[in-house]
């Protein structure tokens, strides 16, 4: 067994030290550092306007560098950053929490309330201001909050919790294919209805006589047109994109703003009720499950890091490989798709992110301990400090480089283009974050949250830390 210090070891050491300083675990902010960089390699498709039409018309292909590259990522990365994520933010709301109130300090608990709703704010700044249609800083402050009771849950009450919400999410993936199928099978029916209609209007024609020849009703054309127009909206064109791009090539922040606003709307409202609850819920508490296992102190064996990592990794590429094979049927007839299969390609989609998500974990948490990644392990754990600040700042320059209002690149780099530029961005971060914390403890974003949670000051410099101890967790 790897030599680790227990829970009440750690909460012993976060107590006694100062407010301004607390405990930090190196496996969550390495984690922390990948999964925000890691993010940026998917995020740019939306930011570059690499469309879910090209990366469909690119699945069709089966073959080339592009459709390897493509379907690399998307294995790889897609989803599964934002459940580490997700996963990191769990095991931090236990951390957080198990601080003991100083007398005459705020309570842990009145803190963490206040740094959600403040992180709520950051997340509709981002988004809304920001332009950034897909952020996550808003989920995980509404998520923040509506775990908040679950931190003094057991960990197999915790565990079980994380397992019920992931199969939810896998059901709502389902029901969701499953409207598709009564949206059909209603089309077919009115159809039918359509014919019988056609049929009685010739038996009961008559030489000179006009006969009114019934019809669907408004309702039942609508239904009819639903369907037609759900069927247009799976086939691969890429003229589909044109507005798109069009808007987008603005130059002008306001009609940009007013265009990208719905989408954000959406997002922050209807997608966090129909899937982003189950999608963030299970994984935080997948998180607080592991931070109370000691997963993230290194309390296991090599062998376990080494089987579990090896195990959950390569399970979420075989369920990904699934997918992606029955997406691309999807995508290839979605008629044909809908009367042949009876599960939607997507629904082990949950599974796959919680396994890969955990492997990468597992996998991280046993190298921490090998000597010669020490530098790059450091690297990640700096971005890791800083993840708030550096998440705000991928959508600040990706909004300049690519929005019409900047420098106007969306949709003119291939593929290979926008993850050279993802590359140059993850490497400015990564060096912008060392040398930060050389001469500050707190990034930007991370100091004004902390300023806005705690009501007072804080020390925005390093000067003699408690021996073992760093900045307040992000």
């Amino acid at each position: 067994m790897i030599t680790n210090t227990s829970s009440e070891e750690q909460q012993q050491n976060i107590s006694n030290t100062p407010a301004a300083f607390t405990f930090r675990i190196k496996s969550l902010d390495v984690l922390r550092g990948i999964a925000v960089l890691g993010g940026l390699l998917v995020s740019v498709w939306i930011f570059g306007g690499f469309s879910n039409q090209q990366q469909n018309q690119l699945l069709l292909q089966t073959r080339g560098w592009n459709y390897r590259v493509f379907t690399t990522i998307e294995l790889l990365f897609n989803g599964k950053m934002r459940a580490l994520i997700a996963l990191v933010f769990g095991a931090a709301m236990i951390l957080f929490l198990s601080k003991e109130s100083e007398p005459n300090k705020q309570p842990a608990g009145d803190v963490f309330v206040k740094r959600q709703l403040w992180l709520i704010i950051f997340g509709l700044v981002n988004g809304i201001l920001l332009l950034w249609t897909n952020d996550v800083l808003f989920h995980l402050g509404v998520m923040g909050i509506l775990l908040f009771p679950f931190v003094k849950l057991s960990r197999r009450s915790l565990l079980i919790a994380a397992i019920l919400l992931t199969l939810i999410y896998c059901g709502k993936n389902y029901w969701s294919y499953a409207d598709d199928k009564k949206m059909y099978h209603r089309y077919l029916v009115l159809t039918g209805l359509e014919k019988k209609f056609e049929k009685d209007s010739l038996t009961k024609a008559k030489p000179g006589v006009i006969i009114k020849k019934d019809t669907l009703s408004k309702l039942q054309k609508q239904d009819k047109g639903a369907w037609e127009g759900r069927l247009a909206s799976t086939k691969v064109d890429i003229k589909k994109d044109e507005p798109n791009i069009k808007a987008m090539r603005e130059n002008n922040y306001g009609k940009t703003w007013d265009y990208l606003l719905q989408r954000t709307q959406w997002r922050e409202a209807g997608w966090t009720y129909q899937f982003g609850i189950w999608d963030f819920g299970g994984m935080i508490l997948l998180g607080m499950f592991f931070y109370k296992a000691g997963f993230f102190n290194s309390r296991f064996s090599r062998s376990t890091y080494l089987f579990l990592g090896l195990i959950c990794i390569a399970a979420g590429l075989l369920l990904g490989w699934y997918r992606l094979h029955y997406q691309r049927l999807a995508v290839q007839d979605y008629l044909k798709y809908i009367n042949r299969y009876s599960l939607p390609y997507n629904f082990f989609f949950p599974v796959e992110r919680a396994l890969m998500a955990t492997g990468y974990a597992g996998i991280v948490v046993l190298l921490l301990s090998v000597g010669f990644l020490n530098r790059v392990w450091k690297a990640f754990a700096c971005v890791g400090q800083m993840a708030l600040t550096n998440y705000l700042l991928q959508t600040i320059i990706c909004t300049i480089f690519f929005y019409g209002y900047g420098m106007g690149y969306f949709a003119r780099l291939t593929q290979f283009q926008l993850y050279m530029f993802a590359a140059d961005v993850i490497v400015v971060q990564i060096v912008f974050s060392v040398i930060w914390l050389r001469y500050f403890n707190y990034g930007p974003a991370e100091w004004l949250l902390r300023r806005l949670s705690y009501g007072k000051s804080l020390p925005r410099t390093l000067h003699n830390p408690p021996p073992g101890t760093m900045p307040v967790l992000s």
